[in-house]
């Protein structure tokens, strides 16, 4: 028995849920054990019935009608017959039963008891000390079965609501901790991948890690939709625009409208005049797609919105081109101050490498993790 159902039926007595030792889709052979508190002798403690059962329409399972043994005349009697599983499945799960009552004697109201493995009920009997060091050898283990603990919680209300009822007091930056290392995986992504050319790559990753778009902006966003449709379709259905992103400023749900190219994008062009560069045409082209789908979105507002479950405000939507690496192409000073003479006069359109944005997130983790300084005295 991997559990164990109990429900008192009095200070001494508690029924138990039935061992199945052999079944069809209809009828079925159980033992009804039943825990008892038996003065006389305590080792005593487990009762129980042999019957059959069969399921009526509503799937209950309904013992059959006994018959007595008074009835049985001269030559007669009953037989049961247990295989050789049935019977041993059946010691042990009686053994079970005796344990229980062992540990727990006779339990109140009902009752649900789990089985677990040796391993891990040695585990929960260490001390915390004891706790930490088996989890520092087994960290990948570890890791593990904290994953599969949240996957656990994410989907069970009842646990849910006791976990949040533990005081924050016995893990204080558990939260600042988690979120911590979250921003440096996306600091150790951009370190992996900064010449990665992929569009859908990054579409990806900014899509996971929306913090990290939000460090372009001064206001808390939310992503609403990654390659967001914002209309532009002709009466024969062709010319359908697809946002990168779509996402609204968290306090008034304003929208805002964001392309991305890749770290590889080209910033500027080829020389023009002696130290005069323009801007190039990958990153003109991303201006150009972002003011289209601004207007794309602008015409069929209205009728996109009707059918969204978010509340969305148009405003005038501001666009963000997310593209480039400062660090990678720019070789001079020349090429700094043209880019930023081009970049700063461009209205309704803000451009932000990948450089500068990742440069921002490696700022919060500078500021988390800086080492309170020591007051000095006065």
């Amino acid at each position: 028995m991997t559990e164990i159902r109990t429900a008192s039926t009095s200070s001494k007595t508690a029924d138990c849920n039935p061992i199945v030792l052999r079944a069809t889709d209809r009828v079925r052979l159980v033992f009804l054990p039943e825990l008892v508190k038996n003065d006389k002798n305590s080792r005593a403690c487990v009762r129980g019935t042999f019957v059959y059962q069969k399921k009526k329409m509503n799937g209950e399972w309904c013992s059959l009608a006994e018959e007595s043994l008074g009835s049985l005349k001269s030559g007669e009697g009953y037989r049961l017959e247990l295989h050789s599983e049935e019977l041993l499945y059946l010691l042990r799960s009686l053994r079970e039963l005796y344990l229980l009552y062992r540990q727990e004697g006779i339990p109140r109201g009902k009752s649900r008891f789990v089985k677990i493995e040796a391993g891990l009920a040695r585990l929960f009997q260490l001390e915390d000390a004891d706790l930490r060091q088996f989890f520092e050898t087994h960290s990948e283990n570890a890791t593990a079965i904290l994953s599969r603990i949240l996957k656990w919680l994410a989907v069970s209300p009842d646990a849910i609501a006791k976990f949040s009822a533990i005081s924050t007091a016995e893990f204080p930056s558990l939260t600042a901790l988690l979120g911590l290392s979250t921003i440096k995986s996306a600091l150790k992504c951009w370190s992996d991948n900064e010449t990665n050319d992929s569009e859908d790559f990054w579409q990806k990753t900014l899509t996971e890690g929306a913090y990290v778009l939000s460090q372009a902006y001064a206001y808390p966003i939310v992503v609403i939709k990654g390659k967001a449709y914002v209309g532009g379709k002709h009466f024969d259905d062709s010319g359908g625009k697809l946002a990168d992103f779509l996402i609204a400023v968290e306090s008034t749900s304003a929208v805002l409208l964001v392309e991305v190219k890749t770290p590889r994008t080209r910033l500027l062009g080829s020389e023009y005049r002696k130290g005069v560069y323009p801007l190039s045409t990958e990153l003109t082209g991303a201006v150009a797609q972002a003011l289209s789908y601004q207007r794309s979105l602008g015409l069929d507002f209205y009728s996109l919105a009707a059918n969204s479950q978010k509340k969305l405000l148009l405003g005038h939507p501001r666009c963000l081109v997310v593209a480039g690496n400062t660090q990678i192409e720019f070789q001079n000073d020349k090429m700094k101050e043209c880019f930023e003479l081009q970049r700063e006069r461009i209205q309704g359109v803000t451009i932000i490498t990948y450089d500068e944005l990742f440069s921002k997130v490696r700022g919060l983790v500078e500021i988390v993790e800086q080492p309170t300084r020591p007051k000095t005295a006065t």
